[in-house]
């Protein structure tokens, strides 16, 4: 039967409804402003400034229509015909009309593509974000090398020995003393220690991002009860769970966020990348493995230029590049040089982004306008990425390069496709092509010789029987029977492939003038960024790319900024804020540490324990910061309203991969094995939108969340509701938003009834009263038991609900569902 809200339902729905707290809100709003600021420098502003600033800037010789658009404020005041741009209202903003040739005509000799229409769309319902303050357009900045390298996240690790606070009886390590010192220093207190299922729940989703099991907060709570040294318990829980491969599952999804992880290519074609799930396994592995994270970074940018001591270690090496090419890609453009030239941009920004913390694609144009970055120093990482081929295995493109479609070979493959082969298979597909249109070219020829109408399909029996088009036919056979034959190869070939980066000819890249191809200034030598390198920048050898050069600089332990950007990554995902609010961004316009001296403490610690990943979390995890309760405080909240001292553990919701793996766990429906890769034979259109993704969704659709295709422009609706990022672009903190179609979906979606379902099958199964099925339900859901108050709403729901003709599975699963719309579920506490 369907289930209905009753007055009880309704109450039982009130007492757990969602909770949002404003530093929640807060912190979400500051992510989402840092993104937004990303898509305008990634996809507005370069079309700005290419587009139109020569008509419309400061700089421009005349200012047509009084118009300029190289400031947030000269945009949306406008010119002559009024404002260009209205925040929030695309149908108000003159610009969007120009743009879509309605009324004006912008640019006017070249249309923009309608994808481009549609980001400029999507910008200003958004509100228009615009980091660009009222004079950037009229000043030219002069980039300081040597003032930006006194810049605290340019500067050494600084690391200090940790202080004595008042408090240090509390402390459990020096986490805690320089935690506390903060604390005392703003007459502050912290909050009391969590109790053990709240720890447990929390721990055990952070470490795998699933729910501990009954059994497991028992056996826990008894372990506390008897310990012999404070906190021996909890070391025991953490030890478990980081070698539980459901570690590598949770935190490779974190990792995949910054990667940009996806299967399809985005664009206008939006083509499937069938290989890509190779990169996603070689980060769980690594994960799992405790893969020293300097060796992480240089197999993620040279992987293919490193020795392998066997077969399996190369072909995992070249997969492990796949996080230079899994980025978004126009396969649309069949202009090879500006190809190119786009994805080497993509490339800088992910691995500026990523391992540095720093908006190094901001500096294509101009100089970056915050930090220390000459557009030089762009063009010379360019010339890095443009001196290797990305092989990317998308099948359809307008490039006839090995690049665009090419395979990597594994060491020890069974079948290959060659450069050659697929060069074949590329011109042997637009041959056909041409073929087809010159039969259909013959037959018009025919028709209108013959004074007939160019009725193709009326005529078709006259024109098969033209020895011309007899001709043509049989030529076309010879082509599309060459075709098939090489699909059938590559498709053979595909499993025994990799989809990653290798060596091309070292050649170093100009500069191009506005971002422009067409305009190009003085060729720059490949290198890195002057800001970054202390002393004489070391040249590259001439036979190489600099990607191996690149990954070894980027992973030295004297590096400023590798070891600062990972382990705010990793105190973010343990706390749900870093030591940095921005950890994307630690340039000017990033947020400083608010304790500096933690950060690069916890950063030498890295370092010095051979970049173990799992070393820090457990230090981190074992401090009694992490363990602190979430409890309000009045006082402390006035002091330090966002919680940055951390007087308290902050309350957080689960993310949308956490969410529906619990729910599938607690109902005994997630399928917990690595899936089979699903590789398609090679279509005639392998666009997204002409597949059935049921091929690519089913298989997987039990699995976790890590595992079911990312398709760009093809998210699953539930996932995008409970805020799961937009692959396009580095997301190291996900927005957090608060819609009532979070609560809506929980209360009402087939996915959730459906497992509320399934979960009241398992607690009625185990036996017993509605107490005790009551009980199951919450220890199973919200991992505690329930107290005498809330047994007793929970029997009176039941006896109304069964009431009202419903049978008991129906009472318990409604039950379940209640409970799963929770804040308790949905937060951890």
């Amino acid at each position: 039967m369907k289930y209905r809200i009753n007055p009880s339902l309704a109450v039982l729905l009130a007492t757990f409804c969602f909770v949002f707290e404003a530093g929640l809100n807060e912190r979400g709003a500051r992510a989402a402003e840092s993104k937004d600021f990303q898509d305008f420098e990634k996809h507005i502003r370069p079309v700005l400034v290419e587009q139109c600033y020569a008509c419309h800037s400061a700089k421009a010789k005349k200012v047509k229509g009084g118009l300029l658009l190289d400031t947030r404020e000269g945009i949306r005041r406008g010119g002559d015909s009024g404002p260009a741009v209205v925040p929030g209202k695309p149908d108000e903003s003159l610009l969007l009309d120009a743009l879509r040739y309605d009324g004006f005509e912008m640019p006017p000799s070249n249309r923009l593509p309608e994808d481009v229409v549609k980001r400029f769309e999507a910008w200003i319902a958004s509100g228009a974000p615009d980091p660009r303050d009222g004079i950037a357009s009229e000043v030219t900045p002069t980039v300081d090398i040597e003032a930006g390298r006194k810049f605290w996240s340019f500067q050494p690790l600084r690391v200090a020995a940790a202080p004595r606070p008042t408090l240090d009886a509390r402390a459990r390590n020096d986490i805690d003393r320089f935690l506390l010192a903060g604390l005392e220093a703003k007459g502050l207190r912290p909050a009391a220690d969590a109790l053990p299922a709240d720890l447990l729940r929390r721990a055990t989703f952070d470490l795998t991002g699933l729910p501990p099991t009954s059994d497991e907060v028992g056996a826990f709570v008894l372990a506390v009860e008897k310990q012999s040294k404070e906190g021996e318990a909890f070391a025991a829980v953490v030890e478990r769970l980081l070698a539980s491969p459901r570690f590598g599952e949770r935190w490779g999804r974190h990792w995949l966020d910054v990667a940009r992880y996806a299967e399809s290519t985005g664009g206008g074609h939006n083509v499937l990348f069938p290989l890509a799930y190779r990169y996603r396994d070689w980060v769980i592995d690594s994960l799992n493995a405790d893969k020293p994270y300097d060796r992480f970074i240089r197999e993620q940018i040279a992987g293919d230029l490193l020795p392998a001591r066997d077969a399996g270690q190369r072909n995992e090496q070249l997969a492990a590049t796949g996080f230079l090419v899994v980025g978004m890609k126009d396969l649309r453009e069949n202009n090879t040089h500006r190809f190119r030239m786009a994805m080497a941009d993509e490339q800088i920004d992910a691995v500026g982004r990523a391992f540095l913390g720093l908006t190094l694609a901001c500096a294509k144009c101009h100089d970056h306008k915050f930090d220390p970055i000459p557009t030089a120093d762009y063009y010379a990482l360019a010339g890095i990425f443009t001196s290797s081929e990305p092989m990317l295995g998308a099948r359809r493109n307008r490039q006839r390069n090995a690049f665009a479609a090419g395979l990597l070979t594994q060491a020890d493959a069974a079948a290959t496709f060659s450069d050659d082969d697929l060069a074949k298979l590329l011109q042997t597909r637009v041959d056909a092509t041409y073929k087809r249109l010159a039969i259909r070219d013959e037959q018009w020829r025919i028709l209108d010789a013959k004074g007939f109408k160019k009725d193709i399909q009326k005529y078709s029996s006259l024109l098969e029987s033209q020895p011309a088009i007899q001709k043509l036919r049989a030529e076309l056979k010879l082509l599309e029977e060459r075709l098939e034959e090489l699909r059938r190869r590559y498709t053979a070939a595909l499993p025994h492939t990799i989809m990653g980066m290798r060596e091309s000819t070292p050649t170093d890249c100009a500069i191009h003038i506005r971002g422009e191809d067409t305009q190009l200034g003085p060729v720059v030598p490949r290198g890195f960024p002057q800001v970054l390198v202390r002393g004489k920048q070391a040249q590259l050898p001439v036979d190489q790319s600099g990607r191996l050069q690149l990954a070894q600089w980027m992973a030295d332990p004297n590096h400023p900024l590798t070891a600062r950007v990972m382990v705010n990554r990793t105190w973010q995902q343990l706390f749900g804020i870093g030591l940095v609010e921005t950890p994307d961004d630690f340039g000017y316009t990033g947020q400083p540490p608010s304790n500096p001296e933690l950060l690069d403490y916890l950063a030498h610690r890295f370092i010095t324990h051979g970049w173990s990943l799992k070393t820090l979390i457990a230090e981190i995890m074992q401090s009694r910061a992490y363990q602190l309760n979430t409890t309000y405080d009045a006082k402390s909240f006035e002091l330090d309203p966002n919680n940055r001292l951390l007087w308290r553990s902050n309350r957080r919701r689960l993310d949308s991969d956490a969410l529906f793996d619990a729910i599938r766990q607690i109902s005994n429906d997630l399928v917990l094995t690595r899936p089979e890769p699903v590789i398609p034979p090679m279509p005639d259109d392998d666009r997204v939108k002409s597949m059935d993704l049921k091929e690519w969704f089913l298989p997987t659709a039990r699995h976790r969340t890590i595992y079911q295709p990312v398709l760009r422009d093809h998210i699953p609706e539930d996932w995008k509701l409970f805020d799961f990022p937009d692959p396009e672009l580095v997301t190291g903190i996900r927005s957090v938003t608060t819609v009532p179609t979070q609560s809506l979906h929980l209360m009402n979606s087939p996915f959730i009834a459906t497992h509320a379902k399934q979960t009241a099958a398992i607690v009625i199964q185990e036996g017993g009263d509605d107490a005790a099925i009551i009980r199951s339900a919450y220890l199973r859901i919200l991992n505690r038991s329930p107290g005498e108050d809330e047994i007793k709403d929970a029997k009176a729901f039941l006896i109304e609900f069964r009431a009202a003709d419903a049978d008991k599975q129906s009472a318990v699963a409604a039950l379940c569902q209640s409970l799963f719309a929770s804040a308790e579920f949905v937060y951890l506490h």
